[in-house]
């Protein structure tokens, strides 16, 4: 063989093999799940905002940058979370969509139990966009949407079940912490289930 030919050959197979390290290093997870709020009274008003549900979703790029064993330790980078709760009608006239929408970049923390099979926690932190219900105009009053940014951290945790070698089957529970009275969450918890797919590269 000539040498330019065993170079090629060469540089082919050095490419394979790293692409089939980024198998094992790198994933994009795409979940969704149920978002409700319940009925509550706006402070100082005695105005209600009464539940409603709607959706959920989640979607982030995550890096493994430390395995010891079998247990691995990844970063997820651009982590956007989405919830759309519907529209929430009050006992004045009005409505309003508590949206919230976080980027909490983080870590995570996988331990496989089986072959196929992974536990992991999540802790990450950030920023966010948040709604929040207000009274507005004097003679005839209505309830209205404002929207305010704020700082957010999240902590969880869930399970992978990996079906094939490039998707995997990822259920987890988050708790959004924020500031208090924010997206229909009379206190600071925004605590999201969520199960969808894991692709991997």
């Amino acid at each position: 063989m000539t040498s330019p030919l065993k170079f090629l050959c060469l540089a082919l197979l050095s490419g394979s093999a790293w692409a089939q390290g980024l198998v094992q290093n790198m994933d994009i997870f795409f979940l969704f799940g149920p978002a409700r709020v319940e009925s509550q009274v706006i402070g100082g008003s005695g105005v209600t905002v009464y539940s409603s549900t709607g959706y959920s979703q989640s979607t982030g790029y995550g890096y493994q940058v430390m395995r010891k064993s079998a247990a691995s330790l990844w970063v997820e980078f651009f982590p956007i979370t989405f919830t759309n709760p519907g529209k929430s009608t009050a006992s004045i006239a009005g409505s309003i969509n508590y949206r919230m929408n976080t980027f909490a970049p983080g870590v995570r923390f996988m331990v496989p139990v089986q072959s196929r099979i992974s536990v992991y926690g999540v802790l990450g932190g950030g920023a966010g966009f948040f709604n929040y219900a207000t009274i507005a105009g004097e003679s005839s009053p209505y309830v209205k949407s404002n929207s305010t940014t704020h700082g957010v951290f999240d902590f969880g945790g869930g399970v992978d079940v990996r079906l094939a070698r490039r998707i995997s089957l990822r259920g987890e529970v988050r708790d959004y912490v924020t500031g208090a009275g924010l997206s229909g969450t009379v206190g600071r918890n925004h605590i999201l289930p969520l199960v969808g797919v894991a692709l991997h590269f």
